[in-house]
């Protein structure tokens, strides 16, 4: 076997490096990890999960694998499983509860101009963002959105009386931090 697959494959065995495995060339569905092992038959494969844990070994026939992929989201599972310590740390909050009415724009507030964590709100229909709160007025505010793999997705602009929930900090949070960070630190296609 002296294919780029086998190039791949060893590749990511030598040096536990991330690679995307998938059993449809146009799928969505995938194994992220790296390769414990392979031969003609069959690869063994170590599963990361989107956290960057250790998630489990699988074993999958060579015949199912149709594309591996080793793109922006294997680069930055691999900068999340050597920095597992700083995305376990939760660095706490300090924030009083809100108790008058307009307790919805006294939190905002207090978010507005944070960027030492990132918030997620949830809107009344179930939709939710990510992000720094960049601007903020009675009625409305702006916010700096922040993708899943810590890509800059624009800025966005709500009412307030459409939130319906705010989370500050969660592991998903901090992940999209942690990665929104490390694709500023680098050239990040050039690395």
């Amino acid at each position: 076997m002296n294919t780029n697959f086998y190039t791949v494959l060893n590749h990511s065995k030598e040096t536990k490096s991330i690679i995307a495995l998938f059993n449809e060339v146009a799928g969505n569905h995938f194994w992220a990890g790296y390769v414990l092992d392979f031969n003609d038959e069959f690869v063994t494969f170590q599963h990361v999960s989107k956290f960057g844990k250790l998630d489990g070994i699988l074993v999958e026939p060579m015949y199912k694998i149709r594309r591996i992929d080793v793109d922006d989201y294997c680069k930055c599972l691999n900068y999340l499983v050597q920095h597992q310590a700083e995305l376990d740390t939760e660095q706490p909050i300090d924030f009083s509860i809100p108790a008058d009415e307009n307790w919805m724009y006294q939190l905002l507030d207090h978010l507005n101009g944070e960027t030492d964590y990132i918030s997620r709100i949830q809107l009344a229909n179930e939709t939710r963002f990510s992000g720094f709160i960049t601007a903020l007025s009675e009625e409305d505010f702006q916010m700096k959105c922040v993708g899943e793999e810590g890509t800059d997705e624009g800025t966005l602009y709500f009412q307030l009386d459409d939130v319906s929930s705010i989370r500050m900090n969660d592991l998903e949070a901090r992940r999209r931090l942690m990665l929104y960070h490390y694709r500023r630190s680098i050239d990040f296609y050039d690395e």
